[in-house]
């Protein structure tokens, strides 16, 4: 048996080493609080903060639009989203939180697509899917209800566009849409990643985007375990986006596009000749811009874009026609600066110009011509012979030149999206794209704005600009703020333009003048231009023989095209109106013309 001794010895050895082992517990245990709360403590409080904390970002209130005496065009209201959190729902009750959303028949097909098709990994720039917007006061109550009873739905307040006069400035003001993947990687907009975001698609909303988005704002706030708000912890407020004012004098906008609706499809611009800023600027038809505030309707945007006139088309910066014989004083000053014709040369209209076994007609071929003429009464009374001699004359390198120089064939520099260039032909350029030689043919049909020559009606007033406004180039404008630039003066002869711009006045205010009929009786206000008809098929000889020169087919009949300015004494308005398919420029676009420059004298 152990003795008593023996026994105490035994408990003591014991007890040391349980002491012994509690001491290094202490240690470790201690070490490792240590560890936790002192050496790794950031890094855990910013674990703990991520799920008591939520950043939400608030996006700012984008700028408003304002015609130039500050009349709202472009202003925001409020509307209500729903929105699904991915990263709020367990993974693995996502789909049947998603079988449940799509069963309540709320979506639109765009939403259900983007819930079958969960991008992953799920990250903070993706987390976000956007169920349905500018909701009603039932959807709102049932995404509610939905809410309380599934995880990850998210109801957000948010601003969007309400476009006020919207089909009359729906080619100026453009429209706003949720930005695409590619808009997303080519910012660092991080708002961009929002599904509530949208930027600027077209018009002036896509050219001063960055500006009338402004910037996002950060609320940060504490949530409990069941991801349910509980206080605001800080707020950074957004910074909203800044407002945008226009030159658009908005009483002349709505006259003009009063004027032009009895037409199907038709342009006008009017313009102050001496700095660009642009009074009124309009592309009919227009349609209705607040369609795309929210998603499309799939059916409202294939009727927009079926639209035979095509409302979608920006046919002031985007159309592209013949000029027509509002071309014919690029030719005419062409031939005065190269020494081919003086203000005495006459040239014989029989009413037929011969070129080999060809035949190019004056438009009073039937008349027998206007025998013999000069410069000015030929712009006055459009006489195509005329113009068919001084380009056999002086060529088309100098034709083209002489349109390059007063804009054509180029885009003007206007603050607005998808301008295109127009087409001022060379020789170089049917060898390029033709892959055939440049004939005299050609030229002749080039010197009466026929043939491959296409140009823009922003072009065009901004051409008759120039020749008026002392040749000093001009950049039109929408912007009331943007700064104006002055280009070196253009080198012609002063008497060369006076020449052009007294046939332009014969236009109007001769006797014989094409348009004498649009002649503003105002000794004050007078108005000069020239008249123009684009061809939109080629009349054949049997055609011409027959009298079928103006076809009974819409499609088929010439466009008609003015362009203008008043008042003659102290040019300060340009205009230019085109009417697709309207026939003669004499009988359809001058008399618009007069209007609106009566309407502008009127109202600005």
């Amino acid at each position: 048996m152990c003795s008593l001794r023996d026994e105490r010895k035994l408990i003591t050895r014991r007890a040391f080493v349980f002491a012994g082992m509690k001491t290094v517990l202490g240690i470790v245990l201690g070490s490792r609080l240590f560890c936790l709360q002192v050496l790794q403590f950031s890094h855990y409080k910013l674990l703990s903060d991520k799920n008591r904390l939520v950043a939400k970002k608030i996006l700012p209130p984008r700028g408003r639009i304002l015609a130039t005496n500050g009349e709202l065009l472009a202003s925001n209201k409020f509307t209500y989203s729903a929105v699904l959190d991915l990263l709020e729902i367990p993974e693995e009750d996502r789909s049947e939180v998603i079988a449940q959303i799509i069963s309540e028949k709320r979506l639109d097909d765009k939403s259900i697509t983007e819930l079958h098709n969960i991008p992953e990994p799920i990250n903070r720039n993706n987390r976000l899917i956007l169920l349905q917007e500018n909701l009603n006061w039932d959807d709102l109550a049932g995404y509610y209800i939905t809410a309380s009873m599934l995880p990850g739905i998210v109801i957000e307040k948010v601003q969007t566009r309400k476009y006020l006069h919207a089909e009359e400035l729906s080619h100026i003001i453009g429209y706003i849409g949720a930005p695409t993947k590619e808009d997303v990687e080519k910012t660092e907009n991080i708002a961009l990643t929002l599904p509530m975001a949208k930027i600027g698609k077209t018009g002036i909303e896509k050219s001063y985007d960055e500006e009338l988005f402004g910037k996002i704002g950060v609320q940060h706030i504490e949530v409990n375990a069941r991801r349910q708000f509980v206080r605001c912890v800080s707020n950074t407020e957004s910074t909203p986006g800044a407002d945008v004012h226009l030159t658009i004098n908005l009483d002349l906008q709505l006259e003009v596009y009063k004027i032009l609706s009895e037409h199907n499809g038709a342009s006008c611009v009017v313009m102050n000749v001496h700095s660009g800023e642009i009074l009124a600027f309009v592309s009919y038809p227009g349609y209705d811009i607040n369609i795309f505030t929210q998603r499309v309707d799939p059916k409202a945007l294939r009727e927009l874009y079926d639209n035979p006139f095509k409302p979608a088309i920006n046919k002031v910066i985007s159309g592209l026609y013949s000029p027509g014989s509002v071309f014919k004083m690029i030719t005419g000053l062409a031939g005065l600066n190269a020494g081919v014709i003086t203000e005495h040369t006459r040239f014989r209209c029989t009413g037929v110009h011969e070129l080999g076994s060809h035949k190019f007609h004056c438009w009073r071929w039937k008349y027998g011509g206007h025998g013999s003429i000069n410069l000015r009464r030929a712009i006055a009374e459009s006489c195509d012979v005329f113009f068919y001699n001084v380009a056999e004359r002086v060529g088309v390198d100098k034709i083209a030149q002489t349109a390059r120089d007063f804009g054509l064939g180029m885009p003007t520099g206007i603050d607005l999206p998808g301008e295109k260039s127009g087409l001022i032909p060379t020789k170089e350029w049917k060898k390029t794209t033709k892959k055939r030689k440049w004939t005299t043919g050609d030229t002749l049909n080039m010197s009466i704005g026929q043939g491959f020559t296409l140009a823009t009606p922003l072009q065009l007033v901004r051409m008759i600009s120039i020749m008026v406004n002392g040749l000093n180039p001009i950049t039109p404008f929408l912007r009331r703020s943007k700064e104006i630039t002055s280009p070196d003066r253009l080198q012609y002869k002063q008497e060369h333009i006076e020449l052009i711009l007294d046939g332009m006045y014969d236009v109007v205010n001769s006797d014989t003048g094409t348009a004498r009929r649009s002649a503003i009786d105002d000794e004050n206000f007078e108005m000069s231009g020239k008249t123009g008809s684009s061809q939109v098929y080629r009349i054949t000889e049997s055609q011409r023989h027959r009298g079928e020169t103006v076809s009974d087919d819409y499609w088929l009949k010439e466009h008609a095209v003015f362009v203008g300015y008043a008042p003659e004494s102290d040019p300060k308005y340009g205009v230019v109106v085109l009417v697709e398919h309207g026939e003669g420029g004499a009988k359809t676009a001058a008399p618009i013309a007069r209007q609106v420059l009566l309407s502008a004298r009127r109202y600005c």
